[in-house]
C-alpha cells in the first residue's frame, strides 16, 4: 500500500506519524513523505523554508527506518498545500492519503480554513484524517481515571 503522508513539524503533525506507524502493517506499506512550501510574496524566506523543511523531512524519514517502515519518498513541493497534496497523490498513484487535523473551529476554521478538509474535498484518492488527542482530551482521561481509581 502506497501511503502518502504530508508532514509540517507541529505537534498534530507528529502524532499522526506516529499513529501511522502504529496503525498501518510496515511489512506491506510504503510511505511517500512530502512537505509543502506555500510560496509567499516575500520569496527570500523560501530558501529558509527549504532547509527547514529537508531537515523535518529527513527527521521523519529516519523515525520511520527506525519503526521498520519503508519510506518510498520524502519531498518538498513549492506551492498551494491542497493543490500539491493532491498533484504528489496523483503522481506517486498514492492508495490513501494520511493526514492530520489540527482540530480547529469556529472562527479559526474559517478564516484559517481547514487543509485536511480540502484535500478530502478535492483529492481522486482516499483520504484518513487523524484527529489527535488535544491537551484537554488527555486532561479529561487523566481525571477520568483517577476518579476510577478513588472510587476502586
Amino acid at each position: 500500500m502506497k501511503i502518502l503522508l504530508p508532514i509540517d513539524g507541529s505537534t498534530c503533525s507528529n502524532r499522526t506519524l506516529e499513529w501511522a506507524v502504529q496503525t498501518f502493517n510496515p511489512q506491506n506499506t510504503e510511505y511517500h513523505l512530502l512537505f509543502v512550501i506555500p510560496v509567499l510574496p516575500d520569496l527570500n524566506t523560501v530558501e529558509f523554508d527549504i532547509v527547514e523543511a529537508t531537515a523535518l523531512l529527513r527527521k521523519a524519514r529516519n523515525y520511520l527506518e527506525r519503526q521498520h517502515c519503508t519510506v518510498a519518498s520524502s519531498d518538498y513541493a513549492l506551492g498551494d498545500t491542497v493543490d500539491q497534496i493532491c498533484r504528489y497523490a496523483d503522481d506517486i498513484n498514492a492508495d490513501q492519503i494520511v493526514l492530520g487535523s489540527h482540530g480547529r473551529t469556529g472562527l479559526t476554521k474559517l478564516f484559517m480554513g481547514s487543509t485536511s478538509t480540502q484535500v478530502l474535498e478535492r483529492s481522486r484518492k482516499p483520504v484518513t484524517i487523524h484527529h489527535p488527542a488535544s491537551a484537554s482530551d488527555k486532561t479529561r482521561e487523566a481525571s477520568q481515571n483517577q476518579e476510577k481509581a478513588l472510587s476502586s
